[in-house]
């Protein structure tokens, strides 16, 4: 008796054991999930669950409780609304290859491998205006996990919802509806990531509404306010880097400071290694984008073996958004007005010799103003209004056998939807992909956006998955387009720089610096010039305008790109302007006054010594000057052939100016010339006419001292007039001078006449007389 009790006590624990390792087995399917709102209008908003299941568990619930509260996490029991399980919208994950054992997309316990299936519940709830209102759905049966401690089995999800903004301080409330940001169906909330390769994963969602973003990791939650415990991810700080099957011994140490615990912002353990084993150096490195919802880590670390919970791992995605409002009393605060948050679970998966396809590289063409960058985990692309700009994004993968298939979702849907919402409008841009599933797909991105899209910021997701078996190779990539105000049109001169001398035309050609054809047609501008003084009328709606300014001014002209929408206004046109400097032209002229020199002799004397007067208008400083003088007569009136120009100053006015060469005909001249930039400007001259006469000689002088005729003036060359010999009345030579200069004052001879006889250069004789009177 004892022996069948002990038998049947035997069996019920053998039982009891298998229906909780069944319960264990069915339970453990939770992988991650998401809740999501739409508003209705009049506070209705229709709530979506989103569960992500392991096809090796329970079978989805065909119902799930919402609650809801606008007391956080305090107080209960709260009100709940029943979720139906939406018809349909069950999907099995395809990350396997089409050859693999059991499919591409396997879904069923061992020794199938795992698998994740999504589904969606909805209901229809009234939120009045509340401060906040925290919506969450709670399921039990996450399964182990690597990072976190799931011992109590719950997965909790969370959206929390403000559509009451405002308050006294700023002239009141206000009530407000409000759609949530929705998830991008394309990046996969169980995705598989490689062992020890570059991955990159995105939690990026679309936003109904317009408003701003912030992307963060966030907790994992076991209930309202309940947070989950990380588990440590090092040993006393030691990494066993060992690798699995083997006796070669390697660690790593972590940094000074490195906690060695999983926590939000290091889900997944990922580390830039440096130095060789037996002992290297771990630097954590998980990166985080904030404003694309974007990660890029490297897995260190995988334990062998089928559905193995070391290799699987909780991240958490939260996206708030931010709602700038215009206050009762006029100022402007941006709101908080909601958030969501994506529990998902990371797969750590041994790829082999599979690597992950390669990050896409984008380029420009010529002229088209674009700014790229292809960082680790985005492409980043900015373009300009009213331009025409075409960018190339090549993809390419390490194995240079493997096929690459690149998928994105509908970017313009003729009906857009919150399912199905525009991405990138035609009127922005389109993306045409060529050559999908071979070894380099090449997508262009034909951008050309009108001035209404200016500061707008787009984004293209984009998975990227090889043809690898059994475990394809995937990586997700957003690439990013900001569009920002372009002014690309300028304006030419035929001329290095627009600098003339007045007198001058240059001609002015519009360009507008944008691409001369958009795919297969040539791109078409209009031209439309504002006239300004010298400009040829006939030039008015030409590229080039020929100008002829008598003054600085500048040109204006307005290019009108042709290929964007016209109507009702014309919506893409830039202004450009060009200022043509004019050196003005430069009139030249001066005074010349002439006085007599006062050691010459006699009142009788000519003008001998001239000063000049420059009355030309001084323009500018680079003016220059030069003065010149020319004898063309001698004092007799003949022509001096072999007389030369003679350049006696370089200054606005000259000095003093006299004549060495004596009497005769002088030429004077003034040049003035100047430069514009560098092209040397016309010489303008101004030439006066100068005569010196010889004097006539005096019959009388009188030597007192008065300084008025005190010496016998023969001649005004300043050279001398040649030979001279004075005798008295009586014949007899009293005085005689080589070269006499005008200097005999009569000493020691009484008053009387006295007569004279020169003798010039050439040997000529002249003879006569003068009165000496005291």
């Amino acid at each position: 008796m004892k022996k069948t009790l002990r038998i049947a006590y035997i069996l019920v624990v053998a039982w009891c054991l298998s229906l909780a390792g069944m319960q264990s087995a069915q339970a453990s399917h939770i992988q991650g999930g998401q809740l999501t709102y739409v508003s209705l209008g009049a506070n209705r908003y229709k709530v979506t669950l989103t569960v992500f299941r392991d096809c090796g568990g329970a079978t989805f619930p065909t119902t799930a409780d919402l609650e809801y509260r606008t007391t956080g996490c305090s107080g209960g029991p709260w009100p709940k609304s029943t979720m139906t399980l939406v018809p349909g919208s069950r999907r099995i994950g395809d990350p396997y290859c089409a050859t693999a054992q059991y499919g591409p997309s396997p879904c069923g316990a061992s020794p199938r491998p795992t698998n994740f299936e999504t589904g969606q519940f909805e209901t229809i709830v009234t939120l009045p205006p509340a401060v906040e209102w925290t919506l969450s759905v709670s399921l039990n049966a996450r399964p182990t996990l690597g990072n976190i401690d799931t011992a109590s089995g719950n997965c909790y999800y969370e959206a929390t919802l403000n559509n009451l903004i405002g308050s006294a301080a700023v002239g009141g409330t206000r009530a407000i509806e409000n759609t949530s940001a929705q998830y991008d169906p394309l990046n996969a909330a169980i995705p598989f990531v490689c062992w020890r390769q570059d991955t990159q994963l995105s939690f990026a969602t679309t936003e109904p509404d317009g408003d701003s973003l912030v992307y963060s990791l966030a907790q994992s939650l076991e209930n309202c306010g309940d947070t989950v415990t990380y588990q440590p991810y090092a040993t006393a700080g030691i990494i066993n880097l060992t690798p699995p099957g083997t006796t070669n011994f390697c660690a790593a140490f972590i940094p000074t400071g490195a906690t060695g615990t999983y926590k939000p912002t290091f889900p997944i353990a990922s580390f830039a290694f440096t130095g060789t084993c037996p002992t290297k150096i771990a630097t954590p490195s998980f990166l985080f984008n904030p404003t694309l919802g974007t990660m890029t880590f490297n897995p260190a670390f995988f334990t062998p073996g089928n559905n193995m919970p070391e290799n699987k791992y909780a991240v958490v995605g939260k996206v708030t958004e931010w709602r700038r409002v215009r206050n009762p009393n006029g100022t402007v605060t941006a709101y908080k007005i909601g958030s969501v948050r994506r529990d998902m679970l990371v797969i750590v998966i041994d790829c082999g010799n599979n690597l992950t396809p390669g990050p896409p590289v984008a380029t420009g063409g010529v002229k088209t103003g674009v700014q790229i960058v292809n960082s680790r985990d985005s492409t980043f692309i900015t373009a300009y209004t009213c331009n025409y700009t075409e960018v190339r994004v090549k993809f390419s993968d390490p194995n240079p056998t493997d096929l690459l298939k690149v998928t994105y979702p509908e970017l313009d849907p003729a009906v857009p939807t919150i399912a199905n919402p525009t991405y990138l409008p035609e009127d922005v841009a389109t993306f045409q992909l060529l050559g999908n599933e071979t070894k380099t797909p090449t997508a262009i991105l034909r951008i050309k956006p009108d001035v209404s899209f200016v500061g707008r910021t787009f984004r293209i997701p984009v998975k990227i998955e090889d043809n690898g078996c059994p475990i394809k190779g995937i990586t997700y990539r957003t690439i990013v387009l900001r569009v920002a105000k372009g002014n690309f049109a300028k304006v030419v001169a035929s001329s290095a720089s627009p600098f003339i001398c007045e007198g001058s035309s240059v001609n002015l050609k519009a360009e507008p610096f944008r691409p001369d054809s958009v795919g297969q047609n040539v791109a078409r501008y209009g031209y439309r010039w504002t006239p300004g003084p010298g400009f040829t009328l006939a030039d008015t709606a030409k590229q080039t305008a020929s100008v002829r300014p008598t003054q600085t001014t500048r040109y204006k002209v307005r290019i009108v790109g042709l290929d964007f929408r016209m109507s009702p206004t014309i919506t893409c046109f830039d202004t450009a302007s060009v200022l043509v400097k004019v050196r003005p032209a430069i009139t030249a002229n001066f005074n010349i006054t002439g006085r007599s020199v006062a050691q010459v002799g006699g009142p009788n004397l000519p003008k001998r010594a001239f000063t000049i007067t420059n009355t030309s208008v001084k323009r500018t400083d680079i003016d220059t000057f030069v003065w010149s003088y020319k004898r063309v007569k001698d004092g007799k009136g003949n022509p001096t052939a072999d007389s030369t120009e003679v350049t006696f100053s370089d200054q606005f006015d000259p000095k003093e100016l006299t004549f060495p060469e004596g009497t005769g005909t002088y030429r004077v001249i003034l040049r003035i010339s100047n430069k514009a930039g560098t092209t040397q400007c016309a010489t303008v001259a101004k030439v006066q006419t100068v005569v010196v006469p010889d004097l006539e000689v005096p019959n009388v002088f009188t030597p007192n001292k008065d300084g008025l005729n005190d010496t016998f003036v023969l001649s005004a060359e300043s050279e001398g007039a040649g030979k001279v010999q004075i005798f008295n009345r009586w014949g007899r030579l009293i005085k005689q001078y080589d070269n006499y200069r005008n200097e005999w004052d009569g000493a020691e001879q009484p008053s009387g006449v006295y007569y004279y006889l020169v003798t010039d250069k050439n040997g000529t004789t002249s003879k006569g007389w003068v009165e000496l009177a005291r």
